[in-house]
């Protein structure tokens, strides 16, 4: 039985180079990923030089987009003006599943409302130390 390869986009306002739990979590999960021969894509805000398409360790493919940052590198919420450009990284990139990161990121919510409108699989991924029952 051939095991089937998958296009998967990660994303989220946090991510390297900033420093922490959910960033660590995306590139560790990402290059487990790849090790078991899935292709993996990382779309992140822009962050200081970061911009554009970066490559890191292992081949991951990092997307670092033009945002406004409002508070603790959380971005802007544009909803439907990021529609066309995660629109065209999902189709470029053959995509199959987006799985989005930390409740806080809003690239994560949107990525996920525009990849459900196109039909793609989702996957949404809380990092949160507060419970969806707490109140």
């Amino acid at each position: 039985m051939t095991r089937r390869t998958l296009n998967i986009c990660m994303v989220s306002d946090f991510f390297y180079p900033a420093m922490g739990g959910v960033e660590s979590h995306l590139f560790n999960n990402a290059q487990c990923l790849m090790q078991r021969g899935h292709k993996v894509v990382i779309v992140t805000h822009s962050n200081g030089d970061r911009k554009g398409v970066r490559y890191m360790a292992g081949g991951l493919k990092v997307y670092y987009l033009p945002a406004v940052i409002v508070h603790s590198n959380a971005s802007l919420p544009t909803f439907f003006s990021t529609f066309p450009v995660f629109r065209q990284i999902f189709v470029r990139e053959q995509i199959d599943i987006v799985h989005g990161h930390q409740a806080f990121s809003t690239f994560c919510h949107e990525a996920i409302l525009h990849a459900r409108s196109m039909g793609l699989k989702t996957v949404f991924t809380d990092h949160s130390l507060l419970g969806f029952a707490d109140t």
